[in-house]
């Protein structure tokens, strides 16, 4: 409940900053806090990681967000939030409430998959199915394809986004997206 309270003191300063937001979600260990730190140290005051990348079950317990600024000049808030996981239990969808409604009042999501997994489209219907049951607008959702860098072959001529948070491939890709949508 505190929690809860601290965030939405949060997102109200944030609504009177005028800033969009700009959330990361997806399945765990997808490099969602990976393609945080690569952000922030592209567009980011401090131009250095803001957040513990691991490949670990729920690194990322609370919710990180810091000032993007791109070369355009388009400022944006971007927020690292907790990993989805399949059928996760519902006292735990209860304690991750308020983290995760960081992200359904984003109004930009994107949709971090790590397509080097054989079952990674299941994954993003997965994400899909806990966003819709949070209220989210999937409109609102850019689905990024991350650790491309592990692929032999990238496809060629799709509207997906191939990135690696890892290599920064394709990351000038998602800035065009993402200010597109703003």
């Amino acid at each position: 409940e505190k929690l809860e309270k601290t965030r939405e003191l949060h997102r109200k300063q944030r609504e009177r900053s005028g800033l969009k937001v700009v959330s990361l979600v997806g399945y765990t260990n997808a490099g969602k806090s990976s393609l945080f730190n690569l952000l922030c140290e592209k567009s980011h005051v401090s131009k250095a990681k803001q957040v513990k990348a691991h490949d670990m079950l729920f690194q990322t317990l609370d919710t990180t967000t810091r000032k993007i600024t791109l070369d355009k000049g388009t400022d944006f808030l971007l927020s690292d939030t907790v990993g989805f996981i399949k059928n996760l239990p519902h006292h735990l969808v209860a304690a991750f409430k308020s983290t995760l409604e960081e992200a359904i009042t984003a109004d930009l999501l994107i949709n971090v998959v790590d397509v080097s997994e054989l079952n990674y489209m299941e994954k993003i219907l997965v994400v899909e199915d806990v966003l819709e049951d949070l209220g989210a607008d999937l409109d609102k959702v850019i689905t990024v394809l991350n650790k491309a860098d592990l692929l032999e072959d990238i496809p060629a001529g799709g509207e997906e986004i191939y990135i690696s948070a890892k290599t920064g491939l394709g990351l000038e890709a998602l800035l065009t997206k993402i200010e597109g949508k703003l």
